[in-house]
């Protein structure tokens, strides 16, 4: 009896090995199946039909290959002016505003200096002085040539008209930097007030006075510029130098407004490194500014496109994006039921251009392999429902 119940011991101990070992391979069948269906899909034909799905191979395409590079707007030096005075004195009128168009020219304040006055009192004395001694001189020369002056005295004389025709000149064109014409001081009409004009057209930026204020001819009174001839300063690094050419195409975005995108040529490249950098400043011309408002100091990316290489290239429409990484869906083999299995492979995109995007498999593609080209996107999303099942 002992003998009987140590075998039925012996063989319930088997059979609940057994039994264990029988559960654990199923359990990793299935972990397998599941592993399986993560990495790939069968879809029937009917299924590929109904969406649309086409099957095609990896192209070889002439992309546009490109540099990035950061900049922002700015103004050559001779579309942006500080307004200066020639003379100190108490600024009396202010015309303008900030943010006023103005021409080249134009009038945009008045200043007051007793100094002015003096300058115009001793431009006539000595326009009247230089009178009298040209009179002198015409005297001396005739009676020279008659044999009865004195050749000393007509050198003289014709010195001193000379010395004071120059002083006179001089004060008239001084008058003139001042917009004081001298014609009109000459009929008898002193200004106090000097005009203050624009050095070139355009908006007035920052306006560094008020009236009543003391001005000299170190500090500007205000500024400005000309936005209409902005273009883009770009930094290019100097692992990109030699790829940089005068007349290739930009496209620009400017950072801090989404959306707005513009044209670009490239028209200067700088010779030196900017600063303490390694990098060159390289000048883009805007071909349509669309009406923007465009400033000197927006900060802008481009891509400078640098010529054609030929690379391996799918539609847009054959990559799919899946937890932050990019994918085209492989066709691996088609049965006699006409049922299609799909593994997904992941790629690192680079140029797009034209609806094409230029792709760099992780792993090995052979060049006949068959690809999906359009449709993509709905096999992620049967793969992501199967996973998620």
């Amino acid at each position: 009896m002992k003998t009987i119940n140590i075998s039925i011991m012996v063989l319930s101990l088997f059979l609940l090995v057994a039994c264990g070992q029988n559960k654990k391979t199923k359990n990793n069948s299935s972990e397998v199946e599941i592993e399986q269906e993560h990495k790939g899909i069968s879809l029937s034909d009917k299924q590929m039909k109904a969406v649309n799905i086409q099957i095609g191979t990896v192209e070889k395409r002439n992309l546009s290959s490109i540099v990035r590079a950061n900049g922002e707007m700015a103004l050559e030096p001779q579309k942006k002016a500080n307004v200066n005075s020639l003379v100190g004195g108490i600024i009396k009128q202010i015309l303008v505003i900030e943010g006023k168009y103005v021409k080249s020219g134009q009038i945009v304040a008045f200043l007051e200096n007793t100094e002015i006055v003096e300058l115009q009192k001793k431009y006539l004395t000595t326009k009247k002085e230089a009178l009298i001694a040209e009179q002198e001189y015409h005297r001396q020369k005739e009676l020279s040539e008659q044999g009865a002056g004195v050749e000393k005295v007509r050198q003289q004389a014709a010195a001193n008209f000379e010395i004071l025709k120059a002083q006179s000149a001089g004060l008239e064109q001084q008058l003139r930097q001042l917009s004081i014409q001298p014609e009109q001081v000459s009929a008898g009409s002193m200004v106090t007030q000097i005009p203050i004009k624009s050095p070139i057209s355009g908006n007035v930026n920052k306006i560094n006075i008020s009236i009543g204020s003391y001005v000299d001819i170190q500090n500007p009174l205000m500024s400005i510029s000309d936005n209409s001839q902005i273009h883009c300063k770009l930094n290019i690094f100097e692992k990109d130098i030699n790829k940089i050419k005068i007349g290739q195409e930009v496209d620009i975005n400017l950072t801090n407004q989404e959306g707005t995108s513009l044209k670009g040529l490239i028209y200067q490249i700088n010779k030196s490194f900017q600063d303490d950098t390694k990098a060159v400043i390289v000048h883009v011309n805007i071909k349509d500014k669309k009406g923007l408002n465009l400033f000197e100091g927006m900060y802008a990316s481009a891509l400078i496109n640098i010529g054609e290489q030929k690379t391996d290239a799918v539609p847009d429409e054959a990559i799919v994006s899946i937890e932050g990484k990019k994918y085209i869906f492989l066709l691996e083999n088609e049965t006699n039921e006409k049922t299609y299995n799909f593994e997904r492979l992941e790629v690192i995109t680079g140029v797009t251009e034209l609806g094409y995007t230029q792709i760099i498999p992780v792993s090995n593609l052979d060049d006949d392999a068959k690809i999906v080209t359009s449709g993509a996107f709905y096999i992620a999303s049967m793969l992501s429902g199967s996973e998620e099942e």
